[in-house]
């Protein structure tokens, strides 16, 4: 059976275009939507780079301190070998020293209260690098105390006895003693006199060699217990050791 259009010729063509204006106003949203969508992803990737771009310029600035720092450190790059070129001689030095301070600690310790010094003169034996460790050095040194007591000879022996017996000190002498009379009453009379002895320096008593890091200035130092000094355990071999001194001292006297 044939059909035949009753529509208007001009009426034909419509519902074909209104299709194509329908698929061509959907591809229009979805195109917009597409570039707006690629809009926000450019303006994310380019807030990113900005923000990398930054931490770059930032490295970029540390990095240049870094190096104008080692720039400046760079005079002290050889340091350490320097450091261990010297080790020997510092090591030297420390081994052989004479411990002032463990000294005049002692010495505080042990001088009589019947006694008082006026000048202390000393000069400690040469370091040596190739001394034996626990040997004394020789030539030891010297010590020249000058001091008053009471006025009784025993007095000055029993500081010569003392300061023989004191750690670093050995072969006290008494070199001179005599009677003074001060014109004040209160003082009166006493005795002044002049101690020699020799100023004993055992190698690496107090330590070996120097620590270039780590540790306190007492663990560097590396003391064996704490200051001590040898006493005489015989208060009668003090005690005659001083009456020998005293005998002999007024023996000479008398001639």
């Amino acid at each position: 059976m044939r059909q035949i259009n009753l529509l208007p010729t001009d009426e034909r063509g419509r519902p074909a275009d209104r299709l194509r204006r329908g698929v061509l106003g959907i591809l229009l949203i979805v195109g917009a939507f597409v570039v707006i969508l690629m809009v926000g992803i450019y303006l994310v990737l380019l807030l990113r780079l900005n923000d990398l771009e930054d931490q770059v310029a930032e490295l970029d600035d540390e990095i240049a301190r870094q190096n104008a720092h080692l720039a400046e450190l760079s005079p002290y790059r050889d340091l350490k070998v320097r450091l261990e070129d010297k080790k020997p001689v510092a090591d030297g030095i420390f081994r052989s020293r004479f411990a002032w301070d463990q000294f005049f600690q002692g010495l505080a310790f042990v001088v009589p209260e019947t006694t008082a010094l006026d000048t202390l003169t000393a000069e400690a034996a040469p370091v040596d690098f190739d001394a034996p460790v626990e040997e004394p050095l020789d030539p030891p040194g010297t010590v020249t105390f000058t001091g008053i007591a009471l006025p009784r000879y025993e007095n000055v022996a029993d500081f010569v006895v003392r300061m023989d017996n004191l750690q670093y000190l050995a072969n006290a002498d008494l070199d001179r003693a005599a009677r003074r009379t001060f014109e004040q009453p209160a003082v009166g009379q006493v005795v002044s006199f002049e101690v020699a002895s020799e100023l004993v320096t055992i190698v690496g008593e107090n330590g070996t060699e120097v620590k270039l890091e780590g540790g306190s200035q007492d663990e560097l130092a590396d003391n064996r217990g704490s200051l001590r000094t040898r006493v005489v355990a015989n208060t009668g071999r003090l005690h005659s050791s001083a009456n020998q001194r005293y005998t002999r001292r007024t023996e000479q006297g008398r001639r």
